[in-house]
This record gives C-alpha cells, structure tokens and sequence, in this order.
C-alpha cells in the first residue's frame, strides 16, 4: 500500500487507513506504523462508528471510493497483492471524475 501510495499520491489519490481502535490498542498501532513505514493518514475508529457505517463484517476490508466519494469496489480480506491494488487505483483514474 505504501508503495502505491508514493507513486499515485501526487495524482491526487488518497489512502486513508483506519483502525478499529475499539479493538486494539493505541500503541500497536503505532508500532504497526512504525514497522511498515506508513506514511498515509491512519485514523482511529476508537468507538466503533465507521465499522457500523460501512458494515464492516471482516478485518481487514479496502473500499475503493472514486474521485466523487462513490464506492466502486470493495475488497473483504486480505492481505491484498500489489498487483491487485494496483489494478484497482488505475481502473479510478481511468473511469475519472
């Protein structure tokens, strides 16, 4: 994710990452930050809202949203090759706003 991230990012694509802090502790996250050098934002469901708003059912589950915030596609699972992430980032920029 890191690596598409650096590569796509000044093409105005966004990763935001978030954690069901409800679930896990504050400090593995940061570690967990720290150990994959991650430089998107990460933002805490420390109550549970997001993962009732988008029924999240399993860990972990990628949303891939278009430029006018529409899902596209949702990936339940993973982990998630690279190769699978980045057909899913060029498909958004081919479709365009």
């Amino acid at each position: 994710m890191e690596r598409i991230y650096q590569e796509y990012k000044d093409k105005g694509f966004i990763i935001l990452a978030i954690n069901t802090t409800y679930q896990d502790k504050l400090a593995e996250v940061n570690t967990f930050i720290e150990e994959y050098h991650l430089s998107f934002p990460i933002l805490l469901d420390q109550e549970g809202r997001i993962a009732k708003d988008y029924q999240l059912t399993a860990l972990p589950s990628s949303y891939f949203v278009d430029s006018k915030g529409i899902i596209q596609e949702v990936v339940i699972g993973g982990p998630m090759a690279e190769a699978l992430i980045r057909t899913r980032v060029e498909k958004l920029f081919k479709e365009g706003p």
